[in-house]
């Protein structure tokens, strides 16, 4: 039986706890939260304005109190100086980065044959789809029987709305939350048997039976058609990043490792459903991860 997974927008990052709200020193983190949220809230929208330059992705570092924007190695113009700041802000952290992040979308040796359609079969999180000469990750499987979805990266869908698992038509890709969010829907062909596992690189399978919020400092596990299944840390939250088509919010920084082709597929902490691989440094490194909640 598939996961039910209703599919809502993703909270910012947990706020920061206050032991005592009447005393100075809570109410010094409050205004110090707040500051940093307003800050980071107009540097999205400087990104939705086109303006956030070579600045590849931000998010509030809590333990230094500070924002932290990652910018390209040798991005000296006008537009990424005026984003991240051509003078060292009291509030901000800049760090340098030597490739573009991308989203971990892969080229395919072969494409599909058109109108194939398999009456049969199974469907696991972290295999191969394609369309054309690109290939994504399935994700989890939502619902069951005519409501039954397979969700794959929403970035996915600027290849093409048709996929296909080993030659064979899935299904269509009929709803999406991109940019902004990062997650599509696809709708199966009849017949596909929609599971509720993960299938590990190392032919295992990890059964998924629930959904949980992703926590800093949270130990996780992803499976790509590219890269296979590999662990990890998750070391920021509420991180904002932009492929070109306009900014994702919510995003997890981590240190899994993920490359092309990975992009859709399912990140776990043992049954749980956590998120979704987006995207990350070109050519592979630390995942982007898109939560499910």
């Amino acid at each position: 039986m598939a996961l039910a997974i209703v599919l809502v927008p993703v909270l910012a990052a947990a706020a920061l706890a206050c032991a005592d709200p009447a005393s100075a020193g809570a109410a010094g983190a409050r205004a110090q939260a707040a500051e940093l949220r307003a800050l980071k809230q107009r540097l999205d929208r400087l990104a939705e304005q086109g303006k956030a330059g070579d600045a590849q992705y931000w998010y509030i570092d809590h333990a230094r109190g500070k924002v932290h924007i990652a910018v390209l190695r040798g991005a000296d113009d006008s537009v990424t100086r005026g984003f991240a700041g051509s003078t060292p802000d009291a509030r901000t952290i800049t760090s340098v980065i030597d490739r573009p992040v991308t989203p971990y979308v892969g080229t395919a040796a072969h494409a599909p044959v058109a109108g194939r359609t398999r009456r049969s079969g199974p469907v696991y999180g972290g295999q191969r789809i394609t369309a054309g000469d690109s290939y994504c990750s399935t994700g989890y499987n939502v619902g069951a029987g005519l409501t039954g979805r397979v969700l794959t990266a929403g970035h996915c869908y600027r290849y093409g709305p048709s996929w296909y698992l080993g030659g064979d038509h899935l299904g269509e890709i009929t709803r999406l939350r991109y940019p902004g969010g990062d997650v599509s829907e696809i709708t199966p062909e009849p017949g596909w048997r929609l599971t509720g596992s993960v299938l590990q690189s190392d032919g295992s399978y990890q059964r998924i039976d629930s959904t949980a919020q992703v926590r800093l400092g949270q130990r996780l596990c992803k499976t790509g058609a590219r890269t296979g299944t590999s662990c990890g840390v998750v070391y920021a939250l509420d991180a904002t990043a932009d492929y070109g088509d306009g900014p994702i919010h919510g995003l997890a920084v981590t240190d899994l490792y993920a490359a092309e082709g990975d992009s859709g597929g399912p990140v776990y902490a043992g049954g749980t459903a956590i998120g979704l691989v987006s995207g990350g440094p070109q050519g592979g490194g630390p995942a982007l991860v898109y939560p499910l909640y």
